[in-house]
């Protein structure tokens, strides 16, 4: 997991655990949520900001699970930032378990790529 200290977040394993991929479910409320929780162990409510939500996004369009991979690809619709998971993205286009998380994949991986041209 992470250990949140003044400064940042120090990973205590070498790859991103898997339990993280709960977060994509929690949606706008994590980091509410997070912010709280840091306050109440005594730490700055900005660290929340730098807390690496990607690893959690990226497990969840990775996932073997339909319902992983629709809550990721709800996170990216609502916050954006898509374009940082351009491969993610185009392999849900061909193997999303369901026609909704590929059509999704397909327009949010097609939004991306027009914003980085721009």
């Amino acid at each position: 997991m992470y250990l949140a200290r003044e400064g940042g977040w120090s990973s205590l394993t070498d790859s991103s655990p898997i339990i993280l991929v709960t977060v994509v479910q929690q949606g706008a409320a994590f980091d509410a949520n997070l912010r709280r929780r840091l306050v109440a162990v005594g730490l700055t409510p900005s660290l929340a900001a730098t807390f690496p939500v990607d690893s959690s996004i990226r497990l969840g369009l990775t996932w073997p699970t339909e319902f992983w991979q629709q809550a990721a690809l709800d996170w990216l619709e609502r916050e954006g930032r898509a374009e940082a998971f351009l491969p993610e993205l185009e392999a849900l286009v061909h193997t999303g378990g369901t026609q909704r998380i590929r059509h999704t994949a397909r327009r949010l991986g097609r939004s991306a790529r027009q914003q980085t041209r721009e």
